[in-house]
């Protein structure tokens, strides 16, 4: 083969690599743009309870379906609704819910059919769990995304301000340049600013939607700047190095109960190792762990005790900062 043939083959493979990552890029843009819009549509329904109005209720209310209303009357409906946003998921409630007892009743039919015991279906049935834990995971997930890029939406703002520009614009600003979570929820405080809405109440929704431990100060230091006047591209300056230092902190902090966090684990995990070697070495010694009632009634203490554990030595390692 000459070398204008090599040369041919490499460059072809080339745009050929090139033109898959553009497809596959910009499917992927399209696929965050559609859920940014749809969490923004669930955050126009997601107010602080001090922003409802009489109005609003009564029209969400008939916009509502009936399986809708029936999970909303639930004690917590409405916290299941505010944590499924925040943890960044465009489901619905009921979905939810009923994807929970789906995956309850299957477990318990799973079990029935293949153990034959109760015990054993009960123990397959608590897999309805796992988007109980998926969700809270999300939900951590995303907080720490939010307070990871907050001080640089400071930064942004804080810019833009210096720059001659409004609030209402620098939010926008926020909204167009950073990514989720922290790109949708200032977007939509400056969307709802646009529809005629008080800073102080958009704010107050925003402040509802998200949990952070250092949006009440940006809130208030703005609550202030609206009523009083003062310099407030200072005011979020100083804002920001607060932040900053606090983060310094937390890495030191999590980095010392890196420790803490690992025995966990490893304890967690620990049965399961060694429930795997016994069966590789002699099954019939761990076989009446399960095929007996007695090994069953042991198994599920033992895995009882074992989630407790874990939760006790996941909470000696947390420190808040």
């Amino acid at each position: 083969m000459s070398p204008m043939l090599y040369a041919l083959v490499f460059l072809s493979v080339l745009l050929l690599v090139e033109g898959l990552q553009e497809a596959f890029g910009s499917r992927r843009n399209r696929q965050v743009a559609i859920a940014r819009k749809r969490l923004r549509e669930m955050a126009a329904t997601l107010t602080a309870p001090e922003t409802r109005d009489e109005e609003s209720l009564l029209r969400l209310e008939r916009e509502a379906s009936l399986l809708d209303r029936l999970v909303q009357s639930l004690p917590f409906g409405e916290k299941l609704e505010l944590t499924l946003y925040r943890a960044g998921l465009s489901v619905r409630p009921e979905r939810f819910l009923l994807l929970s007892l789906a995956l309850f009743a299957g477990g318990w039919f799973v079990g029935l059919v293949l153990f034959e015991t109760l015990t054993a279906a009960l123990l397959c049935s608590l897999v309805f769990l796992l988007p109980w834990i998926q969700l809270s995971r999300l939900r951590r997930k995303r907080r720490d995304a939010f307070e990871a890029q907050f001080h640089d939406a400071l930064d942004l703002l804080i810019r833009a301000l210096r720059a001659g520009h409004s609030l209402s614009t620098g939010l926008q600003m926020i909204g167009k340049e950073l990514p989720d979570p922290v790109g949708t929820e200032f977007g939509q405080v400056a969307h709802e600013i646009q529809l005629g809405q008080q800073v102080r109440h958009s704010l107050a929704n925003l402040s509802y939607r998200v949990e952070s431990a250092d949006l009440p100060f940006f809130t208030t230091a703005i609550s202030i700047q609206q009523e009083t006047g003062s310099n407030l591209a200072e005011v979020l300056e100083n804002l920001s190095k607060v932040i900053r230092e606090r983060f310094k902190l937390y890495g030191k902090v999590k980095a010392l109960t890196a420790m803490g966090r690992a025995s966990a684990n490893l304890l967690a995990g620990w049965p399961l190792v060694m429930i795997g070697a016994l069966y590789a070495v002699n099954e019939d010694y761990i076989k009446p762990l399960w095929e007996t009632d007695q090994g069953q009634f042991l198994g599920l203490i033992s895995f009882v005790m074992v989630v407790i554990g874990y939760i006790i030595c996941r909470r000696m390692a947390q420190i808040k900062v």
